[in-house]
């Protein structure tokens, strides 16, 4: 597993956090449509930024989606959200999940 620093969203093209991260630093903000290299092969997410994190299956922040608690939320295996390898784009917030 490869650390996800402080500040910052990671998404990982294997469950359990294996592979090499996308790693967003929060204060950039949100994603309409993720790079190529994490475009629809995220498997599972790390947020240790002060925001909380919605990762969609499509671009633009449309379609189903699932909200990750902001310092130090996890999600370890996005399968169980329909989400696996299915990451389009990231939106950023100040507010709580829910």
């Amino acid at each position: 597993m490869i650390d996800c620093p402080n500040g910052y969203v990671c998404i990982y093209p294997d469950i359990n956090f294996g592979g090499q991260p996308w790693v967003k630093r929060a204060v950039d903000g949100s994603v309409k449509d993720l790079p190529t290299a994490i475009r629809d092969r995220g498997s599972s997410i790390r947020n240790n930024s002060d925001c909380t994190a919605r990762i969609y299956e499509k671009r633009n922040f449309a379609g189903r989606w699932v909200c990750v608690a902001k310092s130090g939320g996890s999600i370890h295996d996005l399968r169980g959200y329909n989400l696996n390898d299915q990451t389009r784009s990231l939106r950023l917030n100040r507010n709580d999940c829910g």
